[in-house]
């Protein structure tokens, strides 16, 4: 899958209202990506926000071996992705 795919189908889960952590597992998990600053990057441009702002993802691995789980993902990148489907 490209890029541009990538970023529109992020796009598209996230106005029918996924969590954070959907958006994120589509990426790690179904299409098995596993670089961090590429999963960030394409977050990031998907939801039309700065790299900066979805640095809590570093944090964050679908195996729940880091130190943010799916509901403290949520938490914090919950309002980005809320903010973009409101648009």
């Amino acid at each position: 899958m490209e890029h541009n795919e990538i970023i529109e189908h992020l796009r598209s889960m996230a106005k029918s209202g996924q969590q954070p952590s959907e958006l994120l597992k589509f990426m790690t998990v179904e299409l098995g990506m596993t670089d961090q600053v590429d999963i960030m990057q394409l977050f990031s441009a998907a939801m039309k926000v700065t790299l900066g702002e979805v640095t809590a993802i570093a944090a964050w691995w679908h195996e729940g071996e880091r130190e943010l789980t799916d509901n403290d993902i949520d938490a914090y990148m919950g309002p980005i992705v809320a903010e973009f489907a409101a648009a």
